[in-house]
């Protein structure tokens, strides 16, 4: 355990026991995570309580900002014991990642008044937004938003201008009350993630509230002023496509 700006930090290892220990409640909730179709809502508490998902969390919002190493790590443990559940985990946590490297503005708005404030996704770009003052104005609907039954802001995917392609690539950031989580998750497998449909209907966007992808990377995002640390400076793709991958591999060394 270390401090840093008053913040006590758990080691790696303290992490992972603090995961280890997490699995036979984990497997014990597996039949009411399947049946519920989303976690439930002590698995995300216990996620929150035992600090999992600070491990990407800038140290000035009260994170831990370590390397994500220690996250993928955490997550594979967790999908050892239940799939499901480290998905979720995965792909929540994700996000405090990215919403570090948005305007500080926005990270003001997700976490100012509750650090532990989470945030669900859909990067397809299924938004439609047209230009209004200073932001857009967007409808669309979303499919497989992972555990947005426990967060309170979405991330969505959209192209500002089809003309450009890749270059209006982003991810609009929009608060709970503005959209609808449509239950539309019957599913075989991965029950339990609530991978439900976002639905938005004409919901204002500032410009701040939009990450180009292209800046995330390049790794040249506007949170990168304010998180300068070494964390915030890998590409996008690397820290997510990873977030996706290692639960797979964790629930596959499960099985053996």
């Amino acid at each position: 355990m270390s401090k840093k700006n008053d913040i006590s930090i758990p080691s790696a290892d303290e992490l992972y026991k603090k995961a280890k220990k997490l699995q036979p409640i984990l497997l014990k909730r597996a039949e009411q995570t399947a049946e519920l179709r989303r976690l439930p809502d002590e698995t995300i508490q216990d996620f929150k309580n035992l600090g999992f998902f600070k491990i990407l969390q800038p140290i000035r919002w009260g994170g831990y900002e370590m390397d994500p190493v220690v996250f993928y790590k955490v997550t594979s443990i967790l999908a050892e014991a239940c799939m499901s559940s480290a998905w979720v985990f995965s792909i929540v946590a994700v996000h405090n990642w990215q919403i570090s490297v948005f305007d500080e503005q926005a990270q003001q708005d997700v976490w100012g008044e509750d650090n532990s404030v989470l945030i669900s996704s859909s990067y397809a770009p299924k938004g439609i937004a047209k230009p209004e003052g200073d932001g857009y104005r967007v409808s669309g609907e979303w499919d497989w938003s992972s555990g947005s039954d426990h967060c309170d802001w979405f991330f969505g995917g959209a192209v500002l201008d089809p003309s450009v392609g890749f270059d209006s690539f982003v991810t609009l950031l929009i608060p709970r009350d503005d959209y609808e989580i449509i239950d539309n998750w019957h599913v075989y497998g991965l029950k339990g993630t609530g991978s439900k449909r976002i639905k938005v209907d004409g919901a204002f966007v500032p410009n701040y509230r939009i990450h180009y992808l292209k800046d995330a990377f390049l790794t040249n995002s506007p949170g990168n002023k304010t998180n300068s640390g070494p964390l915030y400076k890998f590409p996008f793709g690397q820290v997510f496509t990873h977030s996706v991958a290692i639960p797979s591999l964790g629930a596959y060394k499960g099985a053996l």
